[in-house]
């Protein structure tokens, strides 16, 4: 029941993203909407800060906690603190609100529910609350110094091997990954500013297309991908996501808070979308698309397409969506072929399994009588057993409800079926004896209980208890 109700409550996780973007289509510069242009341009920044603050107290419903109420006023808070410092005097540093999220949402790791009783009790105390204000407090700020630690040595390693003899060879398809990492992170300026200030080739037009496709077309279809193998609340709630991405595909706030929650719910998919952005490198390097807009452009904050950029695609083009559709879907289906597979794997491995043993690895008689009567049905399954030399010959009521891969598992070679008799054949060697002598008193108890009568209460006639009822009280007026 918890589980579905966190899986509803997903579903609002959506709802500041959906805001964003109507309020970013709204308020876009480039269109006219009567309002004082310095006005739409404040409404649209602090849109941008205040949104993504709610879509943080959304992901802090997810999370259990001892107190809802403190859990929210706490992330609130930092995520208040936090965006006003950065934007007061940070203002260049963070591009996108994603890290402020991230950081702020730390601070529900210190009103998470204690299982221990005695850690309850605890919690009570001064000392234990102090501590728990001073981790609320701290942690998110530290937390959003290893976000700048942690961006500034990718980015140190950008700039050390973004050279034209590395940028000109086919080892740029490692640019798109790196380029939708960080801008999961919420920083990418620095990769625009870099490929801005090279010479336009064939390679940077690939990586420009290829981030452009990958977020746009390869986004949306692998979690479209991914919604197909899900069911209930999980699906509806990728399925969402999916439209909202296709909507907001070229707003940087909303791809970066996007590409966070695939990355925190679903990581297995943020990876195909990695793999995928490489492979869709190459396929524009093939085409020889032309650039639709500039690295100056891109996602600083939001996409902005060159003029008639759109208008003008030819056969390459509708090829390159093509393979950006086909690629990413074709590996989140194998993944998730893969995931289920192993799944079902591990699934029987415990399945077959009694007190962590296998039937072929217990010693002990009694715990193999149990691996055995879990596979031939349960004990009501069992009719007759006999035994013949060092084999047991089990017959059952329903051949259907033995398990014959668990069976197997103590061997080819002893343990045989006997279809037309409804009889397994198992050849157990010293433990025969004591397993049949076991099994034969099972199917007697198991006799003795049905045939057993219960003595059934004599049938209560209720009109003639009225009847009596009535006499009763006739005779004492």
């Amino acid at each position: 029941m918890k589980q579905n109700i966190y899986k509803q409550r997903a579903l609002f996780l959506l709802l500041p993203l959906g805001l964003l973007a109507i309020i970013a289509f709204a308020f876009d510069r480039r269109i006219p909407t009567g309002l004082n242009y310095n006005l739409q341009a404040i409404l649209l920044t602090l849109s941008r800060n205040v949104l993504p603050g709610f879509f943080a107290i959304a992901v802090a419903c997810l999370i259990p906690c001892i107190n809802r109420f403190y859990q929210l006023v706490a992330i609130g808070f930092n995520y208040v603190l936090i965006s006003s410092v950065c934007i007061t005097f940070y203002p260049t540093l963070f591009p996108q609100p994603t890290p402020w999220v991230v950081a702020s949402l730390s601070a529900a790791l210190f009103l998470l529910p204690n299982s221990d009783a005695e850690a309850e009790v605890d919690t009570l105390k001064f000392g234990s609350l102090l501590r728990k204000a001073l981790g609320i407090i701290i942690t998110p700020s530290l937390m959003l110094l290893i976000f700048v630690v942690l961006v500034r040595n990718i980015e140190h390693s950008i700039v050390i091997t973004f050279t034209s003899v590395f940028v000109d060879s086919m080892l740029a398809c490692i640019y798109v990954p790196i380029y939708e990492v960080m801008l999961t992170l919420g920083f990418s300026p620095l990769l625009n500013n870099l490929a801005s200030m090279q010479s336009e080739s064939m390679t940077t037009n690939a990586i420009l297309n290829s981030v452009i496709l990958v977020n746009m077309i390869s986004f949306p279809a692998v979690i479209f991908a991914k919604a197909a193998f899900e069911d209930g609340f999980s699906r509806l709630f990728l399925l969402f996501l999916a439209l909202i991405t296709c909507l907001t595909a070229k707003n940087g706030t909303c791809i970066s808070l996007e590409l966070a929650i695939i990355l925190m719910f679903y990581p297995g998919t943020m990876l195909v979308l990695i793999l995928s952005s490489i492979f869709v490198f190459f396929v524009c390097l093939y085409l020889q698309i032309p650039a639709l807009t500039g690295f100056e452009q891109l996602y600083i904050p939001d996409i902005i397409f060159r003029n008639m950029a759109l208008m003008n695609m030819h056969v390459n083009d509708f090829s390159a969506i093509f393979f950006a559709i086909a690629i990413p879907v074709v590996f989140q289906s194998v993944l998730s072929k893969i995931s289920m597979l192993n799944y079902l794997r591990v699934k029987f491995k415990y399945r077959n399994q009694t007190a962590g043993f296998k039937l072929n690895q217990i010693d002990s008689p009694e715990l193999l009588l149990i691996g055995l009567l879990k596979n031939l049905g349960g004990r009501s399954n069992l009719q007759s057993v006999m035994m013949i030399g060092e084999d047991l010959y089990v017959k059952v009521k329903d051949f259907s409800k033995i398990s014959q891969h668990g069976l197997l598992v103590l061997g080819k070679r002893r343990v045989g079926f006997l279809r037309s008799k409804n009889e397994i054949r198992l050849s157990l060697k010293q433990d025969a004896n004591i397993i049949e002598l076991r099994i034969r008193n099972i199917i007697a108890n198991e006799l003795n209980y049905i045939s057993d009568d219960n003595e059934v209460a004599k049938e209560f006639n209720i009109s003639q208890y009225v009847h009596s009822l009535k006499e009763k009280t006739g005779d004492t007026e």
